[in-house]
């Protein structure tokens, strides 16, 4: 399933870090807001208002960081309308470079018994050009509409 991002809306950001996605969406004409760990807000406790709630929540690199990987996706469903879409980027337990213990099965059962439907996941291979790095990583991606 394909997200449309040009039809624009609310979106959320669970560990924006330097903001670079929040910006990006904003120039296609998003409203974004963004909360990181580096902001002084505890992701695994953030809990926005149901009066905001967002068409797209998403988070990057950042679930495979947390302990309490639940409380990031409850995060999520709890600040999405009804349909609205969650869209998330970690590292596969099969990564070679990073430490995780996700996988495509924990993820799944984790949004099914969160209530999310629509559900689906891939893992790819993308070639990581930064400074210092220069090595491959298995990406798990996954969407799922609340």
């Amino acid at each position: 399933m394909e997200l449309n991002f040009n039809r624009c809306g609310k979106a959320l950001d669970l560990g924006a870090g330097d903001f670079f996605d929040v910006a990006c969406l904003e120039r296609l004409g998003w409203k974004c807001e963004g909360v990181d760990i580096n902001t002084g807000i505890n992701l695994e406790f953030a809990y926005l208002s149901k009066d905001k709630p967002f068409d797209l929540v998403f988070s990057n690199y950042l679930l495979h960081k947390l302990k309490n990987k639940r409380r990031l996706i409850q995060t999520a469903f709890d600040n999405l309308k009804k349909d609205g879409w969650f869209f998330l980027h970690t590292f596969d337990q099969s990564d070679l470079n990073a430490k995780s213990d996700i996988t495509v099965d924990s993820i799944k059962r984790l949004l099914e018994e969160l209530g999310f439907k629509n559900i689906v996941t891939k893992v790819f291979d993308y070639y990581d050009n930064d400074e210092g790095h220069k090595h491959w990583h298995k990406i798990l991606e996954a969407t799922a509409q609340k």
